[in-house]
């Protein structure tokens, strides 16, 4: 995210109450500039209350604290924010401006994790990283934390019958095998129990799974549960059904937010600065790009409808992706927003912008156009 220009505050006059009053009614992120060390960077829900509290004296409390802080204090830059999401993103890029290299500790950042499927494996598996890979065509995620993404791992590999173990195998019918094989789990391609060409049908299978999470096999099955009943094949209809709320199991342990890295696009609508101002963040392929502008005017005042506005916002702003930054940092951000009980904002994801729930996108900017009405009537 390009930083924008900041509000600077004179630190030089006796008193600077009046230029912090003047601040907007927002979240934002400061930087106290101090003689001898580093620079003090943070964000507050509420910029101007906690400049007030940090450089503003309380009349009846006596800080000798606030008077060294105003005595060394250099100068003071803030930005104003509209929304968590905004605050985190512009927090993360003036970090890497003023603390180069440090800015994934200095913002506590919880690295994203994986699941890759090596498709070009002669016998591909499932595996759990913490890197995205260039070599591997299929990653999935991101997981919050390797414990999770494990679980899923797991519960896919207790679906399908292909191998669990990352060695370079050269089939062998004197291979050992493992107890997976020996549970009927694994096709044992080790031991050349399988043909390459049915190992691959295997692994196919469960690229499909997870490109959709199940719901593609889930529709299937569900045609050939109720065929079966129709033709009296109760025990082949109770097969399948099993073999459905297997599969419905396996898709539960899948959190929101997850789609194949390439894959990974989406758009954020949160709220401007001003009441009728809204901002759309895209994200292509796990980058975020440039937020764009969003005015809502009087339907009066309108010239093209909402949904027109939208589509054409989000054409020109997705026209020429961006491939900038730290994509795991970027990831990081969007898990820390998505997940947590503060987010200030919807999250439409899409493969393309064809695909993007335009009706849902109205929705959401209404809502949030309705609710900035009823505060600014009060």
């Amino acid at each position: 995210m390009q930083i924008p220009d900041a509000i600077r505050i004179d630190s030089g006059v006796p008193d600077i109450r009046e230029q912090i009053a003047a601040l907007p009614n927002s979240a934002g992120i400061y930087l106290l500039e101090i003689a001898g060390k580093p620079p003090h960077l943070s964000s507050s829900v509420n910029l101007k209350r906690r400049l007030l509290r940090l450089l503003v004296a309380d009349k009846n409390v006596q800080a000798p604290s606030l008077g060294r802080l105003r005595d060394a204090l250099l100068g003071v830059q803030c930005w104003a924010t509209g929304s968590r999401l905004e605050s985190s993103l512009l927090l993360y890029s003036l970090a890497q401006k003023y603390y180069p290299g440090q800015e994934r500790k200095r913002l506590r950042l919880r690295p994203p994790w994986f699941i890759g499927f090596n498709s070009p494996d002669l016998f591909p598996h499932l595996a759990t990283l913490g890197r995205i890979p260039r070599q591997l065509n299929l990653i999935f995620g991101p997981f919050r934390t390797r414990e999770v993404a494990q679980h899923y791992e797991e519960e896919i590999e207790s679906l399908f019958q292909i191998r669990r173990c990352t060695e370079a195998l050269t089939p062998s019918p004197d291979h050992p095998g493992c107890i997976y094989g020996e549970m009927k789990q694994c096709l044992r391609p080790c031991q050349s129990a399988v043909t390459r060409e049915e190992y691959a049908s295997e692994a196919k299978r469960v690229a499909e799974f997870l490109a959709d999470n199940g719901t593609g096999m889930v529709s299937s099955l569900t045609i050939a549960r109720d065929r079966a009943a129709g033709e009296t094949e109760f025990e082949l209809a109770a097969q399948l059904h099993k073999r459905i709320e297997k599969i419905k199991s396996v898709s539960g342990v899948r959190p929101e937010g997850i789609a194949e890295i390439h894959q990974l696009n989406g758009v954020a609508v949160t709220r401007g600065l001003a009441p009728f101002r809204f901002r759309l963040w895209p994200m292509l392929e796990g980058y975020w790009q440039e937020p764009v502008d969003l005015c809502i005017q009087a339907e009066a005042a309108q010239t093209k409808s909402l949904d027109q506005q939208l589509r054409e916002t989000l054409t020109r702003a997705c026209s020429m992706p961006q491939q900038v930054g730290d994509r795991l940092d970027g990831l990081a951000l969007f898990l820390r927003w998505f997940h947590s009980s503060w987010r200030d904002g919807d999250w439409l994801p899409f493969k393309t912008l064809a695909d993007l729930n335009y009706r849902k996108l109205v929705r959401a900017v209404s809502k949030m156009a309705k609710d900035a009405a009823q505060t600014v009537a009060q």
